[in-house]
């Protein structure tokens, strides 16, 4: 089977990646194990092209970015620094060029704000923990199966395959103004970007799989116990109040019932991602709430609009139903700080 074969949304809190430290916040390490059998069952699809949307690439105002089309042997590389911390996770890939450029060109012809990044002279691209974490996780199971013994890797190395393409989702602007007016604007233009992706997909002649990095409210209340690496910037605190604020809950609570079906499933226990939660509920609070991950999750609307999901996460014993689009293997959901973290998988089912 070609075309789209899974969607992975996965954090990209830097506190996911080491399940061994002693000061991990209540919830980090059930993230890192969500998030590490995510990426078994990514080994076990065995895609061919990784194509990972990031909110905290080189954005654009306002314009999608893809990274390096039609620029061959692109290396992009980085590592997962966060308050000085966890510089030892790091990744090192190769960008496909002739991919990059045939879905670069392929959305210019159909969106009217989108942009190819053509980096130091097209070498080298740099990748911040927004893009590291999630490859991190997309790409340890394959990277482990190329070594001979089963230790977990910090460094991760593709080279080859699968092959990988980047595109930064677009910032809000520089102003107030110009943010307030996208943060409406966006929630229309997202959603074409993701029925976009979805077409150019289908007509591919490989197996793609689709990573979203984001994370959730960053409005959560958070303790000042907690060691400082796990602390807003003390001079963010009126932004992410220790107290937290009624939004965040609510905010991620809207976005776990849209991503699981909660309140949308029909008596075959099957559903459809409701862009009423995600627009109008979880959109009207997001700039309360805070969230990174919500252009990602507005494009995974647009990916899977009208799509037949069947949540085998909360129903894992029920066989799988025939009508089945696809299969929600993996969700997890918490806020071990001020702000939240989501790890999901989708897989296509294989309609009979």
């Amino acid at each position: 089977m070609n075309g789209l074969i899974g969607v992975a949304y996965l954090p990209h809190g830097t506190m996911t990646l080491d399940p061994n430290r002693d000061d991990l916040p209540n919830g980090a390490q059930s993230l890192h194990e969500s998030c590490m059998k995510i990426s078994e069952k990514i080994a076990e699809l065995n895609p061919d092209v990784i194509i990972l949307l990031t909110p905290h690439g080189i954005n654009l105002h306002q314009a999608f970015n893809v990274y390096q089309p039609n620029i061959s042997n692109s290396k992009a590389s980085g590592n997962a620094e966060w308050n000085n911390q966890w510089t030892d996770y790091s990744v090192d890939i190769n960008l496909d060029g002739d991919i990059s450029q045939d879905l670069y060109l392929y959305l210019k012809q159909r969106l009217p704000r989108v942009e190819g990044m053509l980096a130091f002279g097209g070498l080298s691209v740099p990748l911040r923990w927004g893009e590291v974490v999630p490859l991190y996780f997309t790409l340890h199971q394959l990277a482990l199966q190329k070594q001979s013994n089963a230790i977990p890797l910090k460094h991760i190395s593709i080279q080859s395959q699968p092959k990988i393409v980047i595109i930064a989702q677009p910032a809000k602007g520089t102003t107030n103004e110009e943010k307030e007016s996208y943060r409406i604007e966006q929630r229309s233009i997202l959603v074409e970007f993701g029925r976009l992706l979805r077409s150019w997909c289908n007509q591919a002649s490989y197996r793609i799989l689709l990573v979203i990095s984001g994370d959730q409210a960053h409005t959560h209340e958070w303790s000042s116990q907690l060691p400082l690496i796990y602390q807003p910037d003390p001079t963010c605190f009126s932004i992410f109040p220790q107290s937290g604020t009624e939004s965040a809950k609510l905010f991620d609570e809207f976005i776990q019932d849209w991503i699981t079906g909660k309140r949308s499933q029909s008596e075959n226990k099957l559903y459809c991602l409701d862009d009423k939660i995600l627009i109008n509920q979880a959109g009207n609070i997001e700039k309360f709430a805070l969230s990174c991950g919500y252009t990602g999750s507005l494009t995974m609307q647009g990916v899977m609009e009208n799509e037949l999901i069947q949540n085998q996460v909360d129903h894992a014993s029920e066989p799988i139903h025939p009508s089945a689009n696809w299969l929600l293997t993996n969700f997890i959901s918490c806020h071990p700080t001020y702000y939240g973290m989501m790890a999901a998988l989708y897989i296509r089912n294989v309609v009979k």
